[in-house]
């Protein structure tokens, strides 16, 4: 068991890891607004009759751009409520997920989801939850 002083420090980093999903939060919206551009500019292009090119790029961008969304958001609205849990300190495994789910937000978010499973693996922050 840690001492006094150790737990104020685990509170603290908690605090920062926290703040740090948030920070995911806005990751995640700024990947939104940067696939609905690129969506766009690539429509706006395959929208002229000669450009059979920009068609082919379209079809092939759309599942891709439906999946990098869809990741975005769950990433998003996961790390929101993930960066609750870790303040109050509930819902471990579930702050651990998203964590591996924001890996894929190379790279800050990768960054971010390391440093959440590894601190969220440790003993004096398991101990802490249970408190």
């Amino acid at each position: 068991m840690a001492t006094t002083e150790e737990q104020h420090t685990f509170r603290i980093f908690l605090r920062i890891l926290a703040v740090a999903q948030w920070a995911l939060v806005v990751i995640a919206a700024a990947a939104l607004v940067l696939i609905y551009m690129l969506y766009g500019d690539t429509a706006a292009r395959a929208a002229n009759p000669n450009r059979a090119a920009e068609l082919h790029a379209l079809a092939t961008y759309r599942p891709v751009s439906i999946a990098m969304a869809v990741i975005s958001v769950l990433t998003g609205v996961g790390a929101l409520i993930s960066g609750v849990n870790i303040w109050l300190r509930r819902a471990r495994g579930f702050s651990q997920c998203i964590a591996v789910v924001s890996l894929l937000l190379f790279p800050i978010g990768t960054v971010i989801g390391l440093a959440t499973l590894i601190a969220l693996g440790q003993k004096p922050i398991r101990d802490l939850y249970k408190a």
